[in-house]
């Protein structure tokens, strides 16, 4: 573990490749883009690693929390870093094809570095992502994820979510809801829109035990979801 004022750094088990994002991510923001540019030299980093450098100022620290849910599982929940990268593809493996279409409507096969790293790059300005993390402290193993991202056209933002199916029926994604719920208000959002396959229930149900009123339009298989903060 390497502990900074900017963060904990945890290598155990890491890849180098792993090891250096992780450590750059508690570095002084000043120095992080260097530090990249240096990664990319030594071919530790891939030449394409994106690096957000504003919001490598504007990480979400506020976006934190502990809960024990079913069973005793303990879930603690962060906003989501570039270093995750590898830990949210171990989790789409993990996925049956048809969780995986239940989140990407499409059968997606594979999850190649060049599109998960756009997924965990996200830019603070537009999308916040929260991920859930299990296990004892150290070998903690990424089991949720959560996001929102702003529309351009409303003060409305997209809202999914993901869940390892070996930890579903536990209200881990109803917490992460009514996290977002919270997150949003706080940055000026006015409320969620979000598609969900008709099959998709369990999801729906996340939804409809939520805390707020939701409107509901059945277009081909698909309910289109809108959810007002202010009704």
């Amino acid at each position: 573990m390497v502990v900074t004022e900017y963060g904990v750094a945890n290598l155990r088990g890491r890849t180098l490749r792993e090891r250096a994002q992780a450590l750059i991510e508690i570095a002084h923001p000043d120095d992080r883009a260097k530090l990249v540019e240096q990664a990319k030299a030594e071919k530790i980093l891939y030449q394409d690693q994106i690096f957000l450098a504003e919001c490598s100022r504007l990480y979400p620290g506020d976006v934190t929390a502990k809960q024990t849910f079913k069973g005793g599982v303990k879930v603690s929940f962060r906003a989501i870093r570039p270093s995750d990268e590898e830990q949210m593809r171990r989790l789409f493996y993990r996925f049956s094809d048809e969780s995986v279409y239940y989140r990407y409507f499409s059968p997606v096969k594979v999850m190649p570095h060049a599109r998960m790293q756009e997924y965990v790059n996200v830019d603070c300005n537009k999308v916040l992502s929260i991920v859930g993390l299990a296990g004892e402290p150290g070998e903690e193993r990424l089991i949720a994820e959560a996001r929102f991202a702003r529309d351009q056209n409303r003060p409305y933002a997209d809202v999914a979510f993901v869940v390892d199916e070996q930890f579903q029926g536990l209200g881990i994604a109803g917490f992460l809801y009514k996290m977002l719920i919270r997150l949003a208000k706080e940055r000026g959002i006015k409320g969620f829109a979000a598609d969900v396959l008709a099959s998709n229930k369990a999801m729906m149900k996340v939804f409809e035990k939520g805390d707020l009123p939701v409107k509901a339009k059945l277009e081909q298989g698909v309910f289109e979801l809108t959810i007002d903060f202010e009704t």
